[in-house]
Formats: structure tokens, sequence, C-alpha cells
């Protein structure tokens, strides 16, 4: 209460305007010491203004307290369930990783099922416009291969196109590769190569290995154009394709499904129009 009379004194002072004088302003510091008192005074013998106004006071820093305490409370909830959603949006993206793998396997697994259960070196660049386009017969690498893990490769060449389907239907998409590839470099003009490279391309597609795959589907096509395999190796191109982002070339190969095999399985058309779909042809 006392700092209003410095205030007041400062107040005096600053208004040079009324040109005061000294006995002036001393009166009035007078003046203002006397109200200060008087207001001291009150609060001291229990004034009910006064008190009222201290009890309105307490009451606010009360509140104060209380609201600060509450906030606090908040922060503090906040950041646990930030953290929270931190886990969720990690174990989200661990469980569409494992959807995805899942997928994979499990659509090589039923194509395997279905039919009771090759690399080339033409690098695919550009989709085909219609499988009238994709001429000539695949160029089979030459380089041995041996099914990893060691395990002995059937003496009979022939046995390696059943083995290694039943190895991609087990999982083992390596030990099917180079059972299929051996198969396809021992068997140059067996009746099922066009199948021997359909199944070649999905040892690479379950794994991602979508350039690689699109190639074992040309050559599925090329050695079999009108082959059993062949609507389902030109759904699985443009699957491949849309997977390395040639949209308009996925487009152009699945749109060319029904004009290059209007006789085909239902299931086919239907796996043709869930890709064309998925792409957003």
């Amino acid at each position: 209460m006392r700092l209003l009379l410095p205030v007041g004194l400062a107040l005096a002072v600053a208004a040079p305007s009324f040109a005061q004088s000294r006995a002036e302003l001393a009166a009035q510091n007078e003046q203002l010491r006397q109200r200060v008192d008087r207001l001291e005074a009150r609060l001291l013998t229990g004034d009910p203004a006064a008190e009222r106004l201290m009890a309105r006071v307490d009451t606010l820093e009360t509140t104060i307290r209380t609201l600060r305490g509450e906030i606090e409370r908040l922060s503090y909830e906040r950041e646990l369930v930030d953290g929270e959603v931190d886990g969720m949006k990690t174990d989200i993206r661990t469980l569409q990783d494992l959807a995805t793998r899942m997928k994979i396997h499990l659509d090589a697994v039923d194509l395997v099922a279905a039919q009771n259960a090759p690399q080339v070196d033409d690098s695919y660049v550009a989709g085909p416009g219609t499988v009238a386009q994709i001429q000539g017969p695949p160029t089979v690498r030459t380089a041995p291969f041996t099914i990893p893990g060691g395990e002995t490769a059937p003496a009979d060449v022939t046995a390696l196109a059943e083995r290694g389907k039943s190895l991609l239907a087990e999982g083992d998409y390596e030990g099917a590769e180079a059972a299929l590839t051996r198969y396809i470099q021992g068997s140059p003009d067996a009746a099922d190569l066009g199948e021997a490279h359909f199944w070649l391309g999905e040892s690479h597609f379950v794994r991602g290995q979508f350039n690689t795959a699109a190639e074992s589907y040309i050559a599925a096509m090329r050695a079999s154009p009108g082959g059993e395999k062949a609507p389902d190796a030109l759904v699985k191109l443009g699957a491949s394709l849309r997977e390395l982002g040639q949209t308009g070339e996925a487009c152009t190969a699945l749109q060319s499904f029904g004009d290059q095999f209007p006789n085909a399985p239902q299931a086919a058309r239907d796996k043709a129009a869930r890709e064309v779909s998925r792409t957003g042809c």
C-alpha cells in the first residue's frame, strides 16, 4: 500500500505545467500519506469491504493454483497418449507389411494348388501393346543353377518342373527358381515350357523382383501364346508393371486381355478385372 506514496510523488513531479511550489508538494504528499494510512487501518481493523476483497483475492489464488495443476495433469496425459499413438502407428506399419507378404505368399500357394502345381536375358523396358507383339522364343541364361540347401537335383530333368512347383508351394522361392531354371535350360522344346516360365515368374514376383518377374511372364507368353497359363501370365505382367511404377504400360497390357483371350476361363477374367481396378486403368 505504501507504494502509492512514491507513485503519487512521481506523478506530481511529472506535471511541470502546474508549477507547484515546494510547500504545495509537501502538502499533497502529506494528504497521500494520510490516505494510505487510512486504507491500511481499514484492513487491520477488519473493514467488511476490505475483508471481502481479500477473501476474493484468496479465492482467485486458489482457483489459479487448481487450474495450474489441472493443466500440468492434462499435459502429462497428452504426452502418454502421444506415446501410445506413435506405438500404434509402428504396429500398423508392421501389420501392413506382414499382410502384404502374406498376401503375396497365399496368392502363390493358391495358384500352385489350382494347377497341382526362368530367368531370361531380354530385359523388359516397355510393355507390349498386345500379346501378338511378343515374338520369338526366350533366351535362357546358361549359368548353372543348384537347388539351395545342397539338395540333389532329380536325375530326370523333366521332374524338375514338378519339384519347382512343389518348392514354390512350400515357400522355398529360391529353390523353386533354381529347379525351374534348370528345367527350362534342360528342356528347351518341352510342351509345358510356357507354364515353367510362368511359375518361375511367380518365384520372382513373391519376392518383389518385379522386373525379373515381368521378363519371365513375357517368356511364358512367347513360349506358349495359347497355353493354359498365358492369360494368367498377361495379368501378372500387368501387376509387375504396376509395381514397377509403369502404370501406362500395365494398363496397355491388361486392356488387351479381352482381345487376346476371348475364351479365357472366368477365373482368369476375374483376375484381370481386379488388376485393372487395382491399377486404376
